[in-house]
């Protein structure tokens, strides 16, 4: 008896975590993350969560538009990446970036960036407020 009620918990806890993941995409879409500490630089995605435009501080400042536009793709409910689509030139290969989004509460968005670049670098948390 004691075995089916830990199994019926565990069950019960994992499909509650998998549908509260599942939003994430969800809460992303058609927001503007702005990166703590900052005015204006951040994510704009678009209705889908599919696409995002990356604005710098320096740019969105002055009010300059951005070109900076990266695919997003959703590899798991909490985990995304983000791909350049606009080629710097002929020879490179696209930016990515790895994200894991640990939560999102009060309009915050807490998320692990995990390095994809050449070197080793450790995975840096990130905080964003959503507008």
């Amino acid at each position: 008896m004691k075995i089916r009620i830990l199994i019926l918990m565990a069950l019960l806890s994992t499909l509650c975590s998998t549908s509260f993941a599942q939003s994430y995409q969800n809460q992303l879409k058609n927001k503007y993350l702005i990166l703590n500490g900052a005015s204006c630089a951040g994510l704009k995605f678009n209705p889908q969560a599919t696409a995002a435009a990356w604005q710098n501080e320096m740019d969105c400042s002055r009010g300059d538009s951005n070109t900076d536009a990266w695919r997003i793709t959703w590899i798991t409910p909490e985990i995304f990446m983000r791909t350049e689509v606009i080629r710097p030139n002929e020879i490179s290969p696209p930016r990515n970036n790895l994200y894991k989004i640990m939560s999102i509460q009060n309009k915050t968005v807490t998320v692990v960036n995990y390095w994809t670049g050449w070197g080793n670098h450790k995975p840096d948390v990130q905080k964003f407020r959503i507008q």
